[in-house]
């Protein structure tokens, strides 16, 4: 046996940790076999020679002893170690060591020197001397020659695909690991990181290997793919070092400078050509939406199943992005519900293995606090080069550019920043308090000079930025003159001691009595701390991807349903085989992007995380409110100024009603988004999700119905009416109905609204409220769109009367100090009831007229195609628009059935602005229902236009019997001379009505008619009585004589007031010039009414005193106010 060349335990260590060995009969430590490095062993078998020559001349002992005196230096056995790891990765070629990459050979001795070092560490006698420090010098110099061999892979002999590689042999060895194959040692990339930096070589390593991630990323963008998610794991893996952070924020493809014109195929060239000249014309030529998406982290944010959308993405339809709907939901119009789960769960899963990973790599950048302001910058600029996304595209059939980020990464970079908020999301959260509110009115991330704000104009919130400006003053001061009663959202204050501005003047006065100019400043931080980096920028995202996809579903479903109905008339109609098969395909592919789109936005994880996120908002927007108020002093408040509700204990300040005047300016320059986005996004909730909503706190709950009720009856600290619109259809939520599901939800959070001490208060008064400025939302859809939410207000009220609480309200509102609101309510009750019952009954005639035509077979045979075609479209027409309207007219009746078993407001719809209106309302929906043209009206369907006429008659002969006792109602019902008709009401009593009403209702409505006949023939006989009345007696506006003649002043017409009292309720002008008016502006003509009681005392002395003298006359006079035949201004054809 030779002698040996090292001490025994570096031997060994050697052999343990770089499976080497330095003389042939070296035993191998197992695992495996060792390579033998002879060039090494014959240098150091030279140097022991010359050492025992040197120790032969001391005689035995110190030849004895020449090894353990050679290696008694850490030196020398650290040498020792060095030539072993560069003979093992240059000498050992022969025994074909070099065919596995530097790197792959270096990490297994790095991962066999972890374990030697646990074992040494763990001897029961002790580590041998220096081998503990020896090992670790082993895994030094692994991590040191691997940096070289990565970075200089021609240093070292090696396969020519890892020469070829470089750096990026990491990720190869991180995917296969990745992959189940064999893991890299624990520590080692961070090591191997932090190794680079310290050496000055770290862009050399990093920059090639983050890049090829990035890029398999991109390659690899389909979530359908077993593998997508890799690249993403290896960006983890990696991101675990410092360093490498610090070298993925500082690359040069991080933050993008410049705009990306997409590759378009020949094709498409004029598109690409205008897309160029676009791009071109960006403003400063700084990079888009599509920049972003191909920058080093956007390819990770890029995979989704979203369905293809721009004309780039539709020509890509064989790509892998496009097909996810053709192979998950293939034929989804016809699949099972259970196959179209399991498809959805799929998707759903992939999509949350990805925000699971985006996640995890962006909380690995900001752990780096120099990594922190770079990334916030690139998720800003991805934001805000994709602003154009939040606009409709599709309402105008066109779809998103092409040089914007795709729909799915925009979705994935939002979802990543919900989980970045989740932690604090709760609004009773002391984190939450930590939002500063001068974040978006800065330019820190976002420029939203643009945007529409709650209240603030451009010029005044310029003005409140700058107040020292004097050109943003003269603009803010014109502005306030342009409006001539004061300042945009007048009095809109200061929130800490600072300026409320009112008054028409130009002058603002401080808002507690200071009047320093420094005062009027609205203060923007100087630095914003990372809760409000996460809030701003979670919202944001929200506003460019989820949002507008929720509107998009919406369109979806709107195409699909066009198409469902289109195919099942085609079907019935025997349409030709090929336009049935194209209708069928179309619905397909609307399906199946119908449930691509379900599947990202209705994720119960997402969707829930995106609720909780703008729960905060509410709360949050309440809190500026509350603290403009100085309301945050002593606690938390309920809304009305009594102590908190246990459900919003602990909560945020909460505003005192009503609010103040002066808005808090902080509030009033917040963009107009963040309160709509909140809203819309629970109305979703509440449609798509409603388990989601019952799943929400008490204290959610809460939250939700003060947010509603505070910012839906104060109006004046929200600009748009359109949101207010939204809280209804919020507030609609709460109310248990049949279009809603399950019926569980229904009692928890019905429960929750009957307990709310602030809707119990207020909330009645402000639906009723809102009922009237539905009639003024101020768009070219608003006259249609009043209907969609007075159809909700009728929901709400409708259950809000069964509680006694809001009941209360309801009384006390139609009967204190706000009773004129509650007749311009009841006005419009009245308003939308004419309209939509005669739109109904006028459809439902058109529907019996088609039907009979087709009945007819000889006479519809006898049409032309076209003809035919018209028929039908005017047919699918009325039956849309004809169930709409009478379901409306139902719900409207309905509520003006159970107002008017009250009392106290029968006495407010006695109104003289009111009676006679009614009365005639209801005169002419009798003479349709039950007179001679009520035959049109019996269409084949009656349920399918929800239209129950006897249901309907008997809610009308209610309100009939409802308002007898009424002095004032009768004698309306008589005046009514065009439609009103005692036959009538004898025709609905005997066939309808004596089965509806109840026992006193008949006796009363039986009471009613007797006096309603007997009023008939007193009218008739003083009609005849009066004569003709001279033209100066008659109201300008119904030409009949007046009662309390009133001076229009504009125009110097006379009317009566009763008449024009119903005119101003709808419209605020002078019908004679279209001047504003107002009741308070009218001006009594004593004289004049005091000339026609004259008048009408002479002709009634006359006409007895003739008749006294001719013993009689007036023949024939009973009948006179009953007209002959139906009025056409009555009966609809």
């Amino acid at each position: 046996m030779a002698d040996p060349l090292v001490l025994p335990q570096d031997a060994d260590l050697l052999q343990r940790v770089l499976r080497v060995k330095l003389s042939p009969s070296e035993h191998p430590a197992p695992p495996g076999p060792l390579v033998a490095l002879p060039g090494l062993a014959a240098e150091l078998a030279a140097e022991q020679a010359a050492a025992d020559a040197a120790a032969a001349g001391g005689g035995a002992a110190d030849l004895a002893g020449a090894l353990a005196r050679r290696w008694s230096e850490m030196g020398q056995r650290r040498s020792l170690v060095d030539r072993a790891i560069m003979s093992l990765l240059s000498e050992a070629a022969d025994e074909g060591t070099h065919a596995a990459p530097v790197v792959d050979r270096l990490a297994a001795c790095y991962g066999r020197g972890l374990e030697e070092r646990r074992r040494l560490a763990g001897l029961k006698a002790g580590p041998p001397a220096g081998s503990l420090e020896l090992c670790e010098y082993i895994l030094e110099l692994c991590v040191s020659y691997s940096a070289m061999g990565l970075t200089n892979p021609q240093l070292f002999p090696q396969p020519l695909a890892a020469q070829r590689a470089g750096p990026v042999r990491l990720a190869d060895m991180l995917e296969a690991e990745m992959s189940g194959g064999a893991a890299l040692p624990s520590g080692f990339i961070v090591r191997l990181a932090e190794h680079a930096s310290a050496e000055g070589s770290l862009d050399e390593l990093a920059s090639p290997l983050l890049r090829s991630v990035s890029e398999r990323m991109s390659t690899n963008a389909s979530i359908l793919l077993p593998s997508f998610a890799l690249p993403l794991k290896v960006l983890v893996a990696l991101l675990e070092a410092k360093p490498m952070r610090l070298a993925f924020v500082r690359d040069a493809r991080f933050q993008p400078t410049a705009p990306i014109v997409p590759t378009l195929p020949p094709q498409l060239a004029a598109y690409a050509a205008q897309l160029a000249q676009r791009t071109a014309g960006a403003a400063g030529g700084g990079p888009n939406g599509r920049v972003y998406e191909e920058s080093l982290l956007g390819p990770f944010f890029k995979p989704s199943g979203f369905p293809p959308e721009s004309v780039a993405e539709a020509v890509a339809a064989g790509g892998p992005q496009a097909s996810v709907a053709q192979q998950l939901f293939a034929n989804a119009s016809k699949g099972s519900r259970a196959q179209l789960e399991s498809s959805m769960t799929t998707l759903r899963l992939a999509s949350a293995s990805l925000a699971q990973g985006t996640h995890a790599a962006l909380q690995a950048l900001l752990k780096c606090k120099e990594a922190q302001q770079p990334l916030f910058a690139w998720i800003a600029g991805a934001i805000s080069a994709n602003t154009e996304r939040a606009k409709d595209w599709y309402a105008h059939g066109q779809a998103p550019s092409a040089d914007l980020a795709s729909l799915g990464f925009v979705y994935n970079l939002a979802r990543c920043l919900l989980k970045l908020t989740d932690p604090f999301a709760d609004h009773a959260s002391p984190h939450a308090a930590k939002i500063d509110g001068t974040f978006l009115l800065s330019k820190h991330r976002f420029d939203t000079s643009s945007e529409t704000k709650l209240l603030a104009t451009e010029a005044a919130l310029m003005h409140w930025l700058d107040p020292r400006n004097q050109d943003a003053a003269d603009r803010y001061l014109r502005h306030m003159a342009r409006e001539g009663d004061g300042p945009p959202a007048a009095g809109l204050a200061g929130g800490d001691g600072a300026a409320a501005c009112s008054g028409g003047d130009g002058t603002c006065a401080a808002a507690d009595g200071g009047g320093a100019e420094d005062e009027l400043a609205l203060e923007v931080s100087a630095s914003f701390g990372t809760i409000s980096e996460f809030f701003f920028l979670a919202l944001r995202a929200l506003r460019v991807s989820a949002v507008p996809a929720f509107k998009r579903l919406g369109q979806i479903e709107t195409q699909a349903h066009r198409i469902y109905v289109e195919l099942r008339r085609a079907t019935k109609a025997g349409d030709p085989p090929d336009a049935l098969r194209v209708l069928d395909d179309e619905l397909d592919k609307l399906t199946a992007r119908r449930l691509c789109f379900e599947a990202h936005l209705c994720d119960r994880e997402m969707s829930g995380a995106a609720l909780r996120l703008y729960l905060l908002t509410m709360a949050w927007l309440l809190r500026l409110v509350a603290e403009g108020q100085g309301a945050a002093a002593g606690g938390p408040k309920a809304p009305d100024g009594a102590p908190a509700p246990p459900g919003l204990a602990g909560a945020l300040p909460l505003p005192t009603l009503p609010l103040h005047k002066h808005v808090p300016r902080v509030f009033a320059a917040q963009p107009e988004h963040l309160m709509e986005d909140a809203v819309l996004w629970v109305k979703w909730i509440g449609r798509y999700e409603p388990e989601t909503l019952d799943g929400l706190s008490e204290q959610q709950l809460a939250l939700l119905l003060t947010f509603c009720v505070v910012f839906l009856g104060e109006k004046g600290y929200v600009n748009n009416p359109y949101l207010r619109a939204h809280l209804t259809e919020v507030l609609s939520l709460f109310v248990p109905h049949k279009e809603r599901a399950p019926a569980s939800a229904h009692g928890r959070m019905a429960a929750a609204l009957a307990s709310h001490h602030l809707a119990r208060r207020y909330l009645s008064r402000y639906l009723m409220a809102f009922f009237v400025d539905t009639e003024y939302l101020g768009s070219h859809t608003a006259f249609h769109d009043k209907f969609t939410y007075r159809h909700h207000i009728a929901l709400i009220l409708e259950h809000l009367w069964t509680l006694p609480d809001f009941k209360a309200s309801v009384v006390e509102a139609a009967t204190g100090s706000d009773s004129d609101r509650f007749v311009r309510f009841t006005n419009f009750i009245l308003n939308d009831t004419i309209f939509c019952m005669d739109e109904a009954l006028r459809k439902l005639a058109k529907i019996r007229e088609v039907e009979l035509l087709q009945r007819d077979s000889a006479a519809w045979a006898a049409l032309t195609d076209d003809e035919r075609k018209d028929k039908l479209t005017e047919l699918r027409t009325a039956e849309d628009s004809g169930g709409y309207y009478m379901q409306l007219a139902n719900e409207i009746v309905h509520m003006l059935n159970y107002l008017s078993t009250e009392p106290l407001l029968v006495a407010a719809l006695m109104r003289d602005e009111l009676v006679q209106r009614l009365a005639v309302m209801l005169n002419s929906f009798l003479l349709k229902l039950v007179g001679p043209q009520s035959i049109q009206l019996k269409v084949a369907d009656f349920e399918k236009y929800h239209f129950d006429p006897r249901a309907l008659l008997g809610e009308i002969g209610q309100i009939y019997a409802h308002c007898a006792p009424r002095a004032e109602f009768a004698p309306a019902i008589v005046a009514d001379q065009r439609c009103y008709r005692p036959e009538l009401f004898r025709k609905a009593f005997s066939k309808v009505l004596r089965f509806q009403l109840s026992e006193g209702e008949l006796a009363t409505f039986g009471a009613f008619m007797a006096q309603c006949q007997a009023l008939q023939s007193e009218a008739s006989q003083l009609e005849e009585d009066l004569g003709e009345p001279p033209d100066e007696f008659l109201c300008a506006i119904t030409f009949e004589v007046m009662k309390d003649p009133v001076l229009l002043p504009a125009s110097g017409v006379h009317a009566d007031r009763a008449a024009i009292l119903r005119h101003l309720l709808s419209d605020p002008t002078d019908p004679f010039n279209r001047t504003s008016l107002t009741v308070e502006q009218l001006v009594p003509a004593p004289e004049l009414q005091q000339q026609i009681r004259d008048w009408r005392t002479q002709r009634i002395a006359a006409a007895r005193a003739a008749a006294a003298a001719g013993g009689g006359g007036g023949d024939g006079a009973a009948g006179a106010g009953a007209p002959s035949g139906a009025d056409p201004m009555c009966v609809d054809g």
